[in-house]
């Protein structure tokens, strides 16, 4: 469905950055859709700060990657997101219930 420029005050993307394969077309995109000063919401599993979760993302992601639809656990989505161009405001980051290397949500 074609949308026109800067149509939307608010972009709202949930749990989507680990399996995109090709986030910087997915940021022009919302930059484009987004009008100015409009706000990208979102939350997203990704990079865990704990170096020892860390090393279990790295060490699994492959095999992850293949049977979870391409999903990443290891993506450092606020600088993925720093990268496309967006301010980041208002970050908050945890751990959900459950295996630590999967949810480590931002």
């Amino acid at each position: 469905m074609p949308v026109q420029a800067s149509a939307f005050d608010t972009v709202v993307v949930t749990y989507s950055f680990c399996t995109i394969p090709d986030l910087e077309s997915t940021f022009s995109e919302i930059r484009i859709v987004l009008k100015p000063n409009g706000a990208v919401l979102f939350i997203a599993h990704g990079l865990a700060p704990d170096e020892p979760v860390e090393k279990t993302q790295n060490l699994v992601n492959p095999i992850w990657k293949r049977i979870a639809g391409g999903c990443n656990l290891n993506r450092n989505i606020p600088a993925l997101i720093s990268q496309g161009g967006f301010k980041l405001n208002n970050i908050e980051s945890m751990y959900l219930p459950g295996w630590k290397p999967a949810s480590y949500s931002i």
